[in-house]
C-alpha cells in the first residue's frame, strides 16, 4: 500500500526507515508496537476501512502498554469513488473506546502537520485521521485566515458576541456541508455557526474547549459526522458536554451514518444518500428551533 498511502517518495529517501509488511494490518500494528517498545516512534499508515482488522493489536499490543504508536488513518469518512468497501466510517467509534488513545482530525495540510507533531510529541498511542480529498478554499477562508494555532484545537466561524441561534459541531470534510447548511438556514432567517474540531479524543478536554466557544444564548446544537453514529463523536461529545454542565436546556441532536453501509443512490451525493447533507442538516435545525 505504499502508493495508496502516499509513501513512495518517503521510501525512496529513507529506505532504512520504511518497512512494507504487505497487506497485513494486524502485523503492521504489532510490528509498530515492537518498534515503540524498543524506543522508536513508529508511524503506521493504514486505510480506515481496513484498520478494524487490527483492532485486537491496537488494543492489546499498543494501548494496553501505552506505547507511542502513531496510526495515520487514510481514507477516513465516506469515499464516493471506492464505494461501500472503502468507507472509513468505523474508526472513530472503535478507537474512541480504547483507553489512552488520542484522535486527531485535521482538514488542511497545515492542520495535518500540527496533528502529526502533536501526536509524535505526546508519547502516547495516537491516531491522525484524514480523508481522500484536497483542501477546500471556503474552509481555509472561514477558519484559517487568522494566525495558525500552535496545536490542534477547536475553531469556529463566529465571535463570542455574535447572536447565533444554532451551532453545528463537525470534524473533517463534511464541514463543507455544514457551511452550506448555514447558507440555507440564513435564507430562513436562522443564524447558524460552525464549530470545527481538529481533534476528538480526549473528549472531556474537547468538551471544555467547545463549551468555551459556544455563544451564550444558543438555542440548539447539532453534531454532524460522516462516520457511524453509534458510539461516535456526537454521542461521546454530547455526553461530555452534559457532564461539563451549563447546557441543560439546550437541545442536542446527532446526524451521522445510522446503522447502515452506505451505497450512493442514483442521482444523489454520498452525503444525501446517508441523510447527512446540508439540506437535511438545515431541516433538522429548523425543526429544533
Amino acid at each position: 500500500m505504499c502508493d495508496g498511502t502516499g509513501l513512495c517518495e518517503f521510501r525512496e529517501h529513507h529506505r532504512n526507515r520504511f518497512f512494507d509488511v504487505g497487506i497485513a494490518e494486524e502485523h503492521a500494528v504489532t510490528f509498530g508496537a515492537g518498534l515503540a517498545a524498543a524506543g522508536m516512534k513508529p508511524v503506521v499508515a493504514i486505510y480506515s476501512t481496513f484498520l478494524q482488522r487490527a483492532y485486537d493489536n491496537i488494543l492489546h499490543d499498543v494501548a494496553l502498554q501505552a506505547l507511542p504508536v502513531l496510526l495515520c488513518i487514510d481514507r477516513s469518512g465516506l469515499n464516493a469513488k471506492d464505494g461501500a468497501t472503502h468507507h472509513g466510517i468505523f474508526d472513530v467509534s472503535f478507537l474512541s473506546e480504547i483507553p489512552g488513545m488520542q484522535i486527531y482530525t485535521p482538514i488542511t495540510v497545515s492542520a495535518l502537520r500540527r496533528a502529526l507533531r502533536a501526536a509524535l510529541a505526546s508519547g502516547k498511542p495516537a491516531a491522525v485521521r484524514y480523508g481522500n480529498f484536497s483542501e477546500d478554499e471556503r474552509i481555509l477562508r472561514t477558519f484559517y485566515q487568522r494566525e495558525t494555532p500552535e496545536a490542534p484545537t477547536v475553531l469556529c466561524n463566529f465571535s463570542p458576541w455574535d447572536k447565533v441561534d444554532a451551532v453545528i459541531v463537525v470534524a473533517g470534510k463534511i464541514a463543507e456541508e455544514a457551511l452550506k447548511a448555514v447558507d440555507l438556514l440564513k435564507e430562513q432567517g436562522i443564524t447558524a455557526g460552525v464549530v470545527l474540531l481538529e481533534y476528538l479524543k480526549p473528549y472531556d478536554q474537547l468538551a471544555v474547549q467547545v463549551k468555551a466557544v459556544l455563544p451564550p444564548h444558543v438555542r440548539c446544537i447539532l453534531f454532524l459526522e460522516e462516520e457511524i453514529r453509534n458510539g461516535g463523536m456526537g454521542m461521546l461529545l454530547s455526553d461530555a458536554l452534559r457532564r461539563v454542565g451549563g447546557l441543560t436546556n439546550v437541545p442536542m441532536e446527532i446526524l451521522g451514518v445510522d446503522d447502515t453501509f452506505i451505497v450512493a443512490e442514483k442521482g444523489k451525493s454520498m452525503y444525501a444518500s446517508a441523510a447527512i447533507d446540508a439540506q437535511t442538516v438545515a431541516k433538522r435545525i429548523a425543526a429544533l428551533i
